[in-house]
């Protein structure tokens, strides 16, 4: 099967390298293609034999740059859908990492080539973050070894896995008019706090290019959720998991598609506060593999 990875990043070589590394391993860098926001930086990571395709004109403004890139990168997966012979299509932002729950006994490729003709899946979706007690990353070790605590929320069950043309909306959230599907096993972890150390050197390598302040805003108003998981003891995953799924999947009509569900019995405002179990614990590399 024909599987094509994609992702945009602007002036963010520590998750670029990152991504790089664990899709490159599975699907071979030769099916990654990585849009560039701006020509006015250069990625300081290992990209040799990665597709880039550097686009000058993205939009500063935050709604306007959301908007273009769901744009740019729906018609650029549809090209590759319709005239290149690609069977399937995985989009990710640069901080998300698409895995295959262990105990399902299949790799991330193997999931994807049994997914159905005309397939729009989504991934059940886990912001990765820092809690009290979690020690500074040893870069040697497997992230998921180290952080534990994540929120499953409706908030990162994005629609990743595509096998007809579409058009992503709300921040690659959803589809236009594409029912709200998450995949069994299939998940989303996102990283952008899974390590106070990691957010903050982000912020600051940012801050070296042009951006609009809507963009800065949004990027410093997430690290008040460092606080989410000191709010209350985690729950099991594996209590939630299924209920969470069930609620997500309960999804909201709107003119332009439905939207995923609310979980409405969360023990956090975003959903469940959950403990990662230890199956899970060498899904992701290590951050060494960043550089």
């Amino acid at each position: 099967m024909n599987i094509k990875v994609v992702t945009n990043v602007r002036a963010d070589s520590f998750f670029l390298g990152l991504w790089v590394r664990y899709y490159g391993a599975m699907f071979g860098r030769e099916n990654l293609h990585v849009m560039l926001d701006g020509d006015d930086w250069t990625p300081d990571c290992d990209v040799d034999g990665v597709h880039l395709h550097v686009v000058k004109d993205v939009p500063r403004f935050r709604p306007k740059r959301m908007r273009f890139t769901a744009v740019w990168q729906s018609k650029f997966a549809n090209r590759l859908l319709e005239r290149s012979g690609v069977d399937t299509v995985l989009r990710t932002d640069i901080d998300e990492f698409v895995a295959v729950d262990p105990q399902a006994g299949l790799d991330l490729p193997s999931y994807l080539e049994r997914l159905p003709a005309g397939a729009m899946c989504a991934a059940l979706g886990l912001d990765v973050i820092q809690a009290p007690g979690e020690a500074e990353l040893d870069p040697a070790a497997p992230i998921l070894t180290q952080r534990r605590n994540a929120i499953l929320t409706r908030e990162y069950c994005k629609l990743v896995a595509v096998r007809a043309p579409l058009r992503w909306v709300g921040g690659f959230h959803r589809g236009r008019d594409v029912a709200i599907d998450i995949g069994p096993d299939l998940l989303l972890f996102h990283l952008a706090l899974f390590d106070h150390g990691v957010a903050q050197r982000r912020i600051a390598a940012r801050s070296d290019i042009p951006q609009d302040e809507t963009q800065g805003a949004h990027i410093t108003a997430r690290l008040d959720r460092f606080a989410e998981v000191t709010q209350t003891e985690p729950l099991a995953f594996d209590t939630v998991a299924a209920r969470g799924r069930a609620q997500i999947q309960q999804s909201v009509p709107s003119r332009s598609g439905p939207h995923p569900g609310f979980i409405t019995d969360g023990n956090v405002a975003r959903g469940y506060h959950v403990h990662l179990p230890e199956r899970m614990g060498r899904l992701l590399p290590t951050i060494a593999e960043a550089r």
